[in-house]
């Protein structure tokens, strides 16, 4: 039976670094869901948007003719039933949206980012950032303290 190597065993040695690591894989673990909800739902806007303005410069061009040609109008009405029925831009702009709203929340959480990943280094700094940003947050987000009240006349 092969023994466990000793940097598995080390990690048991030191319950303090364990539980920082533990807050800053925990801290690693939301951030990322949450940037990946953003994502999966900017990347359906995004390729929506994006799929509507198409259509509707298709369908704008098979409506306006500047000349009386048939064969025109039937080309041009032929484009627009085949950009209706193609999938492959709604492919890649939910793969752009994805990559967009993905990157955007991570932006916009960089500051517990970057303190959950030096928790996850064994960083104390990290850990106490982290339950500071955290009571922040609580405080601010989720009671409602110093945020404007849109009632007030």
């Amino acid at each position: 039976m092969p023994a466990i190597p000793a940097s598995v065993t080390n990690i048991f040695k030191n319950p303090k670094k364990l539980v920082v690591r533990g807050v800053g894989l925990a801290a690693l673990g939301l951030i990322g869901y949450d940037a990946h909800y953003i994502g999966k739902i900017k990347a359906d806007t995004y390729s929506s948007e994006r799929d509507a303005d198409a259509s509707l410069y298709y369908l704008n061009n098979s409506m306006y003719s500047t000349n009386m040609s048939k064969v025109e109008d039937n080309i041009r009405e032929g484009e627009f039933g085949i950009e209706l029925n193609q999938g492959w831009r709604r492919f890649f702009n939910e793969g752009i949206g994805y990559v967009k709203g993905f990157t955007g929340m991570l932006v916009n959480h960089v500051v517990p980012l970057g303190l959950g990943i030096a928790a996850l280094c064994g960083k104390k700094f990290g850990a106490i950032g982290l339950g500071i940003v955290g009571a922040y947050k609580l405080v601010r987000n989720v009671f409602g303290y110093s945020t404007p009240n849109g009632l007030t006349k």
